[in-house]
């Protein structure tokens, strides 16, 4: 009986450590970018977040690899984005959410994110040949 008491509590040590261990890997930030809210919960290493201005443009980049080993680039100027190597366009007052499981937008899955962000841009590019 004393044997499976202290198998036990060392069990629950154990997962004591682990949840103490995995809240101390998370990362939560949230930033204004322009008149974007970006808000960046990732585990996993976090190699590069640099906030700032260029030409009176506000920019973010983000590059950072999870805890399963899968890089994420996100740039963002103005409100142009781009999500490893792939452009898209934010409107006005969006909020983007940088997460391991990818980006999402308005809280919108990462699909609907997606599909968003292409749209946006083929909106763009036809007012500007308008």
């Amino acid at each position: 009986m004393t044997g499976i008491l202290r198998k036990s509590q060392m069990i629950g040590i154990l997962l004591v450590g682990v949840l103490a261990f995995s809240a101390a890997c998370s990362h939560k930030k949230v930033l204004k970018v322009g008149s974007h809210k970006v808000t960046v919960t990732r585990h996993g290493i976090e190699k590069a977040l640099h906030l700032g201005h260029q030409a009176d443009v506000a920019t973010f980049d983000f590059d950072g690899v999870s805890s399963t080993g899968s890089g994420f680039k996100v740039a963002i100027r103005g409100d142009k984005i781009n999500v490893n190597g792939v452009d898209g366009m934010l409107r006005s007052g969006d909020s983007v959410l940088i997460s391991d499981d990818g980006v999402a937008v308005n809280s919108m899955d990462y699909g609907d994110s997606e599909r968003y962000l292409r749209a946006n841009v083929s909106s763009s590019e036809k007012s500007i040949s308008n």
